[in-house]
C-alpha cells in the first residue's frame, strides 16, 4: 500500500503538472471501490472546476477545486494517478478520467479496487469519516513532542501503534520496520514499557526515513509509479523491511521475518531491545 512518501511524491508532481488546469469532463464507470464511485456526482461537480492546489493528509491526497469543493484520492493497495496524453490507451481497470485539456487526462486506475475517490462539498472535510480521526502528521515540528508522550501511555506493541492512523497518519508497514530497526526497537515492545527518550529517538528516526524516502521518491516494491511514471527509488535503500533471513547490516545476525497484527514483520533480535 502506498505510504506517507509516495502520496507525497504523486502530490508534488500533480502539482507541477495539473496545478491550475480545468476539469473539462469526467469519464469512467461505476465501481465498488473503498466506497461505490459516484460518477454521476462527479460528471456534476467537477466539469467546469479549476484545480487550484493538491495537500496530502496521511496517506490521503486532496485535490482543492475552484469554485470550492474537493476531490478526495486514496490510492489503496494498487491503485495509481497517471497523467497521460489523451490519445494512449487505456489501462486496464482505469476507472475514472478527467480531461485537463486537449493535452492531458487525469487517470485513476486501481486493479485491486481498495482505492477511492470522492467529492467533498465545502465544509465536508471535517466531517468526513476517512479524514476525521486522522493522528499526528509524522513529519510535522510538533510530532517530537506530541508523539511519544502518546506512544508511552498505550499498551499496545510499538509497530502497532506507529501503523494506527488515528495516532500517527501516513506510516505503514514498510516505514514502521525501517524505523523500529534504525532506532534499535523491538516490534513487539509495549509503548508503556518503552522509555521517553527511546520514543523520542523513535519519532525522529521515522522522520528520517519518511523524509529520505520523500526525497527518492517512494518506494516501488510492486505497483507503485509517480503520475510521471517514475518509480521510486527508496527500495534499494531498505534495511530492514524485506530482508528477513539476511544478515542484519548493524551486527550481522540474520533478521527474524514474524507477523504481528497479521502484517510481515522484519526485525534483528540482537540490535532491537
Amino acid at each position: 500500500m502506498p505510504e506517507l512518501p509516495e502520496v507525497e511524491t504523486v502530490r508534488r508532481a500533480l502539482e507541477r503538472h495539473a496545478a491550475g488546469l480545468t476539469v473539462e469532463s469526467v469519464r469512467g464507470h461505476a465501481v465498488q471501490l473503498r466506497r461505490p464511485l459516484d460518477l454521476a456526482r462527479l460528471r456534476r461537480r467537477l466539469p467546469g472546476r479549476r484545480l487550484s492546489g493538491f495537500r496530502r493528509r496521511g496517506k490521503f491526497l486532496l485535490a482543492d477545486l475552484d469554485p470550492p469543493g474537493a476531490l478526495l484520492v486514496h490510492l489503496g493497495m494498487s491503485g495509481r494517478l497517471l497523467l497521460c496524453d489523451p490519445a494512449a490507451p487505456l489501462l486496464p481497470h482505469t476507472h475514472l478520467v478527467a480531461s485537463l485539456g486537449p493535452a492531458l487526462e487525469l487517470r485513476f486506475v486501481d486493479p485491486r479496487r481498495f482505492g477511492l475517490v470522492d467529492w467533498l462539498g465545502p465544509g465536508a472535510e471535517t466531517r468526513d469519516p476517512s479524514l476525521s480521526e486522522l493522528g499526528i502528521e509524522p513529519l510535522d515540528e510538533r510530532a517530537v513532542h506530541e508523539l511519544p508522550p502518546l506512544l508511552h501511555a498505550r499498551r499496545a506493541p510499538l509497530k502497532a501503534l506507529l501503523l494506527d492512523q488515528r495516532l500517527v497518519a501516513g506510516v505503514g508497514n514498510i516505514y514502521a520496520a525501517e524505523a523500529l530497526w534504525r532506532a534499535g526497537l523491538r516490534p513487539t515492545r509495549p509503548g508503556h514499557r518503552t522509555a521517553l527518550p527511546r520514543l523520542e529517538r523513535l519519532v525522529e528516526e521515522m522522520q528520517a526515513v519518511l523524509g529520505e524516502a520523500v526525497d527518492q521518491g517512494g518506494t516501488t516494491i510492486r505497483d507503485f509509479a509517480s503520475p510521471e511514471g517514475n518509480f521510486g527509488d527508496f527500495a534499494v535503500r531498505l534495511q530492514a523491511y524485506g530482508h528477513g533471513g539476511e544478515p542484519c547490516p548493524r551486527c550481522g545476525e540474520p533478521f527474524i521475518d514474524d507477523r504481528l497484527g497479521g502484517r510481515s514483520t522484519v526485525w534483528c533480535r540482537r540490535c532491537q531491545r
